[in-house]
Order: structure tokens, then sequence, then C-alpha cells
């Protein structure tokens, strides 16, 4: 089966984009194409509960559960990037996705992709490095939710969260759906939220948040770990 515009199109933005077109087109050919409305839960945090896919459009959210209950957000993932490799090598992985926006993809079949790695040298070492760089990510991540402060994490997911339209930067979430993502409580997050649109950087109506100066909140926004962020800008 040809894989569709879209999906091509979603590959070349991928870190799988310089393998050879036989991977594209075996990887793709056996994949079939979904749309996840924006706030759904993909698949959850259980053994062998995963979905390796390939994003064309929207952004999706992958997060933790700890014994508790508490949710932490791990990373964002958005056009062109693929969801749970990790998982896939592991035949599972303690971590939920969940559609921020409306999220078009295209799932991929786990036991293709790890045939294709046994036979392919290249494709194998392009994962190594995936998973290097991603595992980079979360511990920044990881870091921003131990040591930033509230109000820097909240200014950190918006722009994460954020979906351009024609009246601006807009993001459709609560304070319970935004206090969830950062490991927070909806109190605290409200008051982040207050002194953010006090400064001009958000201004907020009822289940939207348009940001109204998106160099103001990123300079609110905590600094990933180790400054990996300032190395991939140079």
């Amino acid at each position: 089966m040809s894989a569709s515009a879209a999906a091509v199109e979603a590959w070349s933005k991928s870190f799988l984009s310089g393998q050879d077109p036989e991977i594209r087109d075996a990887l793709l050919g056996d994949s079939r194409i979904v749309t996840y409305p924006a706030g759904v839960c993909i698949c959850r945090a259980t053994e062998g509960d995963y979905l390796v896919a390939l994003i064309h459009s929207g952004r999706i959210r992958a997060q933790i559960t700890s014994w508790d209950g508490r949710e932490v957000t791990t990373r964002y993932m958005t056009v062109g990037q693929i969801t749970a490799v990790p998982a896939m090598l592991t035949n599972g992985a303690p971590a939920s996705l969940h559609a921020v926006t409306t999220c078009e993809v295209s799932l991929l079949n786990p036991n293709t992709f790890r045939r294709l790695m046994r036979t392919h040298a290249a494709l194998s070492y392009q994962v190594a490095v995936y998973l290097a760089e991603s595992t980079y990510e979360t511990v920044a991540y990881f870091e921003d939710n131990l040591f930033g402060s509230v109000q820097q994490r909240v200014s950190r997911h918006l722009l994460e969260m954020a979906t351009p339209t024609v009246k601006g930067l807009l993001v459709q979430t609560d304070q319970a759906e935004l206090a969830s993502a950062i490991g927070s409580v909806r109190e605290v997050v409200a008051r982040a939220l207050k002194k953010l649109s006090d400064t001009g950087a958000i201004r907020r109506s009822r289940r939207q948040i348009w940001i109204e100066d998106p160099g103001l909140l990123r300079s609110l926004a905590s600094t990933p770990l180790g400054g990996w962020g300032g190395v991939r800008d140079e």
C-alpha cells in the first residue's frame, strides 16, 4: 500500500528522514492513519499498551503516573516526531500519551520496525542516536519539574501546548489539566496564571489561554538542563 502525502511529508521531518526509501516504504506501507480529537488519552501507561505513531499534525503529550496517581509530563511531540520508540524495544513503558490538540498520525507496525532494525545497521544506529537525544530531553524536563518554579513550568508548558491561529497563539486547556501536566495542583497553577496575566504575557478566557507576548513568556520559562537547548540553537 502506498503512503499518503501527509505521511511522507511527516517522514521527511522525522529523525528517520535520511534512511533509504525502502525503509520508509516498508514502514509507511504497513501503517494505518488515525485521527485523535483534542483531549483524548491515546494509550495508557500499562505493560504492553503503547502505540508507535508518526505524527502528521497536532501535538501529543507523554506523561508518567506515580503509584499514588500523580502525573507529570515527560515531553511534548509534534509533526515529524515518532512516539513510543523506547516502548517498542521494551514491549511497554510507564508512559501515557494524550492528544493536546487534534492529531493525525500514522500508526507504525512495531513488528515491522523491529524486523528492519535487525537487518539494517544504519537504521539501528539512527534509533540509538534518537534514544540518546530523547534521554537528554527527558532529563531536562525532570530538572524543570524538580527545581523550576511553578511560574517557569507553567510558562514552558503553555508555549509547548500553544497552537497558531489567525488570532494568535492559543492554548485550549483549563487549570486542572495544566496542573496535571506539570505535576502540581489547580490552586497553585491558578495563582501562577494570574501573575502571567498581570504581566501581559497571557490573556485568559474560560478554557482558552491566549499568549499575548511569546517573548515575555519565553523569558519567564526555565532553561533546559545542562544547556542542551542552547547547544542545539548555536
